[in-house]
């Protein structure tokens, strides 16, 4: 029979919350974008402890996404860099029938040697013609809206790549899957 799992106080939960900064240690979301889990990087039924050192702050989809795949530690497996949305390419297509379509692209190799397959993430949305006509500062919404997708976008990559079992390093030949 399993041994049933005693929770975590709440104390401890707010301490280790409080020391990763209320962020995923694997994917750098926060708080305020997605629910939070403390973890066992080692877990119990392996030998792990209910120690401080032991525990981590994922969120729901990294944490389900790892499985029981075993960390030493959360901080060395960023799912990706800090800076990824900076390294997204944007693309705004010339207007077709009645939407502007943009794009944004994140390349990437697989593997870290030089002969790593090129490859790409891609996200593409819209906006239709008439919002796009009617708005009193194009510029603006255009950038509210690449802010939105650039978010939307780093979460479909962390998803991807955690279902995949992969992450995203920078490395001298730049962005790598490993």
């Amino acid at each position: 029979m399993k041994k049933r799992r005693r929770a975590i106080s709440k104390h401890l939960r707010v301490q280790v919350l409080a020391r990763d900064g209320y962020r995923c240690l694997m994917c750098g979301r926060t708080k305020d974008e997605v629910a939070l889990h403390v973890d066992h990087v080692r877990p119990l039924d392996a030998g792990g402890t209910d120690e401080l050192s032991n525990l981590a702050t994922l969120c729901t989809d990294c944490n389900l996404g790892k499985g029981a795949y075993l960390f030493s530690d959360y901080q060395n497996v960023r799912v990706v860099p800090d800076d990824l949305e900076s390294r997204f390419t944007y693309l705004h297509d010339d207007p077709t029938g009645d939407f502007e379509r943009f794009h944004l692209y994140c390349y990437y190799r697989h593997g870290t040697d030089s002969g790593g397959r090129a490859d790409k993430f891609h996200h593409t949305w819209t906006i239709s013609g008439t919002q796009w006509q009617t708005t009193r500062n194009q510029k603006a919404l255009e950038a509210r809206r690449r802010s939105e997708e650039s978010a939307a976008f780093a979460q479909s990559i962390c998803k991807q790549l955690l279902a995949d079992r992969k992450r995203l390093v920078v490395t001298e030949e730049g962005l790598c899957a490993v």
